[in-house]
């Protein structure tokens, strides 16, 4: 079996000029988000039963996750329109000059 270079936690690939990719980008970000507050809730919840003794199985902190965008494109030219060093950019190119960004959904 051969292995491939992708993450397990790569998403996708959202191009910045494309309004699909874009509205698809937020919906996983607004998923993520209320995937976190249902946990936040939970914890509270189990956290307010074993101190109030409700139960007496000690409650464990959900997982929680963290959406990453990476911006990807050319780094040299965004670097000398900024002012600076032309390999500035080599080790990440910020959203800004990005022309498209891979998506990645971490664990926290």
């Amino acid at each position: 079996m051969k292995k491939r270079n992708i993450s397990d936690s790569y998403v996708m690939t959202a191009y910045t000029k494309s309004a699909g990719d874009m509205l698809e980008l937020e919906t996983v970000r607004s998923t993520v988000k209320a995937i976190n507050k249902m946990a936040a809730q939970k914890d509270k919840m189990n956290n307010y039963r074993y101190q109030s003794g409700w139960t007496d199985v000690e409650p464990v902190k959900s997982t929680r996750y963290r959406v990453k965008c990476q911006g990807r494109g050319p780094r040299t030219a965004a670097a000398i329109a900024d002012g600076k060093h032309p390999r500035k950019y080599d080790q990440s190119l910020p959203l800004r000059h990005a022309e498209r960004m891979d998506v990645y959904v971490y664990t926290v």
